[in-house]
């Protein structure tokens, strides 16, 4: 996931970032004049940082008084992001939602607690979001992306489709647009279409390994030679899903994958996340061996297993519909 860096010279001029699935968008705001009594150590932190650091600075301006109304509603926002990144979804949902209560015609808000619905799996709360934001500002396109990936978590295509058109010709690099356009054209039934897609969503983020991957899988449902040997050369091949690489190059196999997959985790929710991702990508390979009863077998654990807000999930479930399993 891609981490964009600004400079804070002044704080009148911070930059707030939200980051969801594989988008970011920079939003410029400003910050109450009152604000400047903060340690500017913890705005700038609140406003750019990750992880615990962000939260706790956040959350020190949070308490520290001077923000009022919508200036507090940055600091819920940035912390709901802070939150988001971590996957701590409730805390992040919650945050975002003061923040709408402070100011609610803070697009950033909704399109924050959006993309923490999403990934909790809560799809129609998500459209909700995602469309109130673009009521607010139809200029964003990571609403417009949130909303579509929505959308292709439910099986629903066609609007999965629309969205991301849409989130392109705002954002013509969007990665993520292409990457979800894609993903849908393959559940529609149109693999060319996938696959210039996913090779538009190579060319803008070339270290992405599951843009490669899913390239791969679509090129052999349109008859297209594999250029999975070539893209390696930029993907980082000593960290997960390089294993997964490695199978659909020939060179591991199916049970080694899953084992480290398993063994190599640093915890429990790494080890949930790359298991099921082992199962799903074992079960795409598996059907284009025409295996179709391990192929099911491995969409049924994806479908299982797998989180949510992962496309695996999704992937698997439509997977197992064409295949003719019920859920």
């Amino acid at each position: 996931m891609k981490r964009l860096k600004t400079a804070t010279a002044a704080l009148a001029a911070s930059l707030a970032i939200c980051l969801s699935g594989l988008t970011a968008v920079v939003v410029a705001t400003t910050f109450p004049v009152s604000a400047i009594t903060l340690d500017l150590t913890d705005t700038d932190i609140c406003t750019h940082g990750t992880g615990n650091a962000a939260i706790a600075a956040c959350t020190r301006a949070i308490n520290s008084g001077p923000w009022r109304d919508a200036g507090l509603a940055w600091a819920y926002v940035n912390r709901a992001k802070a939150y988001g990144d971590k996957g701590d979804y409730d805390p992040a949902i919650a945050d975002a939602t003061e923040a709408i209560r402070l100011n609610p015609k803070m697009a950033l808000a909704y399109i924050n607690r959006a993309g923490a619905y999403l990934h909790k799996g809560d799809y129609e709360r998500a459209i909700a979001d995602a469309t109130e934001a673009i009521g607010l500002d139809p200029r964003v396109a990571l609403a417009y992306v949130n909303r579509g990936k929505a959308y292709l978590d439910k099986g629903d295509y066609d609007p999965a489709i629309a969205d991301a058109t849409e989130a392109i010709r705002l954002d013509p690099k969007s990665s993520s647009g292409y990457f979800y356009r894609a993903a849908a054209n393959v559940y529609a039934g149109s693999p060319p279409k996938a696959v210039a897609d996913f090779n538009e969503a190579s060319a803008l983020n070339p270290k992405d390994a599951y843009a490669a991957l899913w390239l791969d899988i679509a090129g052999q449902r349109s008859n297209v030679p594999s250029r999975l040997s070539q893209l390696i050369s930029t993907i980082d091949m000593t960290k997960w899903p390089a294993p997964v690489i490695r199978l659909y190059l020939g060179q591991m196999t199916p049970e080694a994958v899953l084992a480290v997959a398993a063994d190599d985790a640093a915890d429990a929710t790494t080890k949930k996340s790359q298991v099921c991702e082992a199962n799903f990508y074992s079960g795409e390979l598996a059907l284009q061996k025409g295996a179709k009863e391990d192929a099911r077998r491995l969409f049924g654990l994806a479908a299982a297993d797998c989180p949510k807000g992962f496309i695996e999930w999704s992937a698997a479930n439509a997977e197992l519909k064409a295949l003719g399993v019920a859920r």
